[in-house]
């Protein structure tokens, strides 16, 4: 009994240390931890056939539910601002920032738990508040449907708090709304946020590097392309309100951006990037090499040491 007991402990060390072995040796040949390794090839890229199936599909997405997992340390409420269901946690105290937080998903698809998981340890790391709408979505809605709402949700959040304490911050289609809503908001002479955090977003919506596609595991620039054309509807899919990396940069509050090399957007965020710089705007580009379409969520080291960043930015927006 004795003997079996040892061979299986030996067994079991041997397994430990085969799997530490197998992750140190592809942290150095790849450069990745073996976490984002996995996640890059557990993630699913969409397809044509994705695509022309989700035109069809006619369900009501107005309304979501936060999953029962996910637990905010404050109250969250939800009301409607024009019909657009809103999600509410007020910040610790009147020195904390407001975190308005635009959902990314393509403009076609609600929340994913990353989201709800992502602002929920913000929200514990930070003490801050959370304001995120459910906007409307494709294929019922397009950008004309969506930007007044959220340009009214803004306005109604600056009576409550001052513009001084609200931190924009949005991933991937939400990143790209994020960046197009505050040069709306400067356009139109409304006190501006303290503070953007665009994390891998969407700029062009009929961009993408093609070079770059044969890395990225998520997304596919053609679908993309479909998409942003249908979400611009009869709009020029130029205009800064559907691709704002054809906006004026002048004036935009502080702004991080965060991407990976490997993922087919990361051009356009340098672009971006390097717009915002000429143009004054006080910006940095935080760049993951090897690392997908928004890696901040990724639960794997890199995507925690950017989490951990983006908490320290919003700590940063505290007044007393």
């Amino acid at each position: 009994m004795k003997k079996r007991t040892n061979n299986f402990l030996w067994t079991l060390v041997g397994i430990i240390v085969a799997i530490v072995v197998i992750g140190v040796a592809a942290l150095l040949i790849d450069g990745r931890s073996p976490q984002a390794i996995i996640v890059s090839h557990a993630l699913t890229k969409s397809t044509m056939d994705d695509y022309n199936q989700a035109k069809g599909d006619k369900t009501d997405k107005s309304t979501v539910e936060i999953p029962s997992d996910v637990n905010f340390p404050r109250e969250m409420r939800q009301y409607r601002v024009g019909g657009m269901q809103v999600f509410h946690m007020e910040p610790l105290d009147d020195s904390k920032p407001v975190v308005l937080y635009i959902h990314g998903g393509a403009y076609l698809h609600n929340f994913s738990t990353p989201h709800w998981d992502a602002m929920a340890k913000w929200a514990e790391a930070t003490g801050c508040g959370i304001v995120t709408p459910n906007y409307p979505l494709l294929f019922s809605y397009t950008a004309k449907d969506a930007h007044p709402l959220m340009m009214q949700l803004y306005q109604q959040l600056i009576k409550q708090y001052p513009a001084r304490r609200i931190v924009i911050m949005g991933d991937s289609a939400g990143g790209g709304f994020t960046l197009a809503l505050t040069q709306e908001l400067r356009n139109d002479s409304i006190d501006l946020p303290a503070h953007l955090v665009l994390i891998s977003p969407w700029v062009d919506v009929l961009g993408g590097d093609d070079a770059l596609q044969e890395h990225d595991t998520f997304l596919d620039a053609e679908v993309l392309r479909k998409v942003g054309a249908d979400w611009a509807a009869e709009m020029d899919p130029h205009d800064p309100m559907i691709s704002p990396m054809y906006g004026d940069m002048q004036g935009l509050p502080p702004t991080d951006l965060y991407a990976g090399t490997w993922e087919i957007f990361y051009t356009d965020i340098v672009n971006t990037y390097e717009k915002m710089k000429a143009a004054g705007v006080d910006a940095r580009l935080h760049v993951a090499e090897k690392m997908g379409h928004v890696y901040p969520l990724w639960p794997c080291p890199e995507g925690k040491k950017a989490h951990e960043e983006i908490a320290e930015i919003i700590k940063a927006t505290e007044h007393n």
